[in-house]
């Protein structure tokens, strides 16, 4: 009885059309091949848990996937997708999500009903803006947005409670988002790589943070608040051009 089926760099360009005959299969790895979509028939496979699909040459998920409802972690990392795939909004029991490296430009207003989504990577994908759909999720805890091409954030963003961890180092802000001082829960933060200029006194609301990135921005002031930081343990400042407004 086949769980777990881990076939990682090979150089397989499709999979078989009986798939759906492992019946108990779990976990499906196939990273690091040459695939172009996915087989449809893995959406009879009802047990499925766990899909690893990164470095492929994937530009098509099919809607079909929306059948594997016990799909709980997803790493569509480093393809060829030039959409979110609609399919990915109705797997309810997702918690871990990568797109990494892939082309997607745009966020769907319907990732809001992958409710329960916990971790989700979405760097380097040729986004041009924070999408107020990903403010939705109150369930994260992990978002990657770095290596974009973002340059503000919405104010929505302070619906995400369960926040954690956010990471935006190489975007393109000019300033620190102070909408990003909303989220009082939040312990990792990384805005390293942009080209910040000042940092506003509502940062010392962030009473949780714990790891604060800024290394390599462009400063001009640098304000007393951040020393209120109590919780803070680490804090990287490499890089700066520290001034006067």
């Amino acid at each position: 009885m086949l769980e777990r089926l881990i076939v990682h760099d090979n150089q397989l360009t499709k999979l078989p059309n009986d798939m759906h005959k492992l019946k108990h299969l779990r976990e499906l790895g196939i990273s690091r091949n040459q695939l172009q979509t996915l087989n449809e028939q893995i959406s009879r496979i009802k047990d499925l848990c766990i899909i690893e699909a990164a470095g492929n040459a994937l530009t098509y998920i099919p809607v079909e996937i929306k059948s594997c409802k016990q799909i709980v972690k997803l790493d569509l990392s480093y393809n060829k997708l030039s959409y979110f795939p609609s399919g990915l909004c109705a797997l309810v029991a997702l918690k871990h999500l990568n797109l990494n490296g892939n082309y997607i430009s745009e966020i769907t207003g319907e990732i809001s009903f992958i409710e329960n989504l916990e971790h989700l990577q979405l760097n380097k994908i040729k986004l041009s803006s924070f999408s107020a759909h990903l403010c939705s999720l109150t369930k994260l805890i992990y978002l990657d947005l770095s290596t974009n091409e973002i340059s503000s954030i919405p104010s929505t963003v302070s619906n995400m409670k369960s926040l954690r961890i956010l990471l935006l180092s190489h975007n393109k802000f000019i300033s620190f988002p102070r909408e990003l001082c909303a989220l009082n829960g939040l312990e990792i933060l990384d805005l390293s790589e942009n080209k910040i200029q000042c940092i506003p006194s509502e940062i010392s609301n962030l009473q949780v943070i714990k790891d604060l990135n800024l290394s390599s921005n462009q400063f001009v002031s640098f304000p007393n608040e951040i020393c209120q930081l109590s919780s803070l343990e680490k804090l990287k400042l490499h890089e700066l051009k520290v001034g006067k407004c």
